[in-house]
């Protein structure tokens, strides 16, 4: 009878220590990028059953002119976006974020006035044909390419455009974020690298946005991305997860061994900060499924670490 009772006891403990552990780390639920073109219902049945419920929307680009000669939006995608809002509500898939388009013109942190209200225009209309998608998360570049010595009056130029485009994101129920870029060094090929290229840049420039613009992430824009959410704390709304090294747009599947992302320390930083977003794939895969096996193996090999701790 002892001996029972003790076995009781320890399966019990058990059962309460390893509740305790699921309780204290959670997973995030799992999302991918995807370009709109590519949303079918055999597609959205497929990752739906490999556990994905939610997309970024990508390729947004296609609905422009490239070189922004108009800014209106032709009338046969506004047809095709309520096709994939048709689509994504049939298979209960949501979209979390909208990558919105970015280029040379249509950068929003344009020094002359007239191109800048010229994009302003043009991003939104982009945003009210993408209104059928619901989406959460409205994200941003800051800025392409710069020519030297101007940085100054681009930021002053992005600063307009985020409280315009962040009132614009509100009126089709969504939340405005945009994203750190990749800058390793200042300068590259006779050009400054794109705004929000460090910790310390995003900041200052934050420092001027409304307090309801929230900071997407980029795991490949910058070393040791970890130090970068740390910094931003709830601020981080979203994230665009891959792995790399912060010198080059690699983006490869999280697992692999090329880029040097510390995922344990990465998943211990979320979960201070309590982020409660979507984990967002932006990477390189031949099949969903990788994302998938990936994430569950990087989250298996973080809850070992959390129990050698121990």
């Amino acid at each position: 009878m002892k001996k029972i009772c003790c076995l009781l006891v320890l399966c019990f403990g058990l059962f309460v220590l390893f509740g305790q552990a699921e309780a204290k780390a959670p997973k995030f639920p799992i999302g991918y990028a995807l370009d709109f073109q590519k949303i079918t219902d055999q597609k959205m049945q497929y990752i739906k059953s490999l556990g994905i419920n939610y997309i970024e929307l990508s390729g947004i680009g296609a609905l422009l002119d490239k070189n922004l000669q108009s800014t209106q939006v032709d009338p046969s995608w506004t047809s095709k976006i309520k096709e994939v809002a048709a689509i994504l509500k049939r298979n209960k898939v949501k979209v979390w974020s909208i990558h919105m388009p970015f280029s040379l013109h249509l950068d929003i942190s344009r020094v002359d006035e007239e191109g800048r209200l010229h994009v302003m225009e043009a991003q939104r209309n982009v945003l009210q044909v993408l209104k059928p998608v619901k989406a959460e998360i409205i994200l941003f570049h800051p800025s392409f390419y710069l020519r030297l010595n101007e940085r100054s009056e681009r930021k002053a130029q992005l600063q307009k455009s985020v409280a315009y485009l962040n009132k614009e994101v509100k009126a089709i129920g969504s939340n405005m974020v945009v994203e750190n870029m990749l800058g390793p060094s200042l300068t590259v090929n006779g050009r400054e690298r794109p705004l929000m290229r460090s910790v310390e840049e995003c900041l200052e420039l934050f420092q001027g946005f409304p307090k309801d613009v929230g900071l997407a992430v980029d795991f490949c824009h910058i070393a040791e991305p970890q130090h970068l959410l740390a910094s931003f704390g709830s601020r981080v709304k979203t994230l665009h997860v891959s792995n790399g090294d912060g010198t080059a747009e690699y983006h490869y599947l999280p697992c692999d061994t090329r880029g040097k992302n510390d995922w344990n320390s990465i998943f211990a930083t979320l979960e201070k900060i309590k982020y409660k977003g979507v984990y967002m794939h932006e990477c390189k895969y031949n099949d969903e499924k990788e994302i998938v096996d990936c994430y569950q193996h990087l989250w298996d090999a973080y809850q070992t670490s959390l129990t050698i701790k121990k």
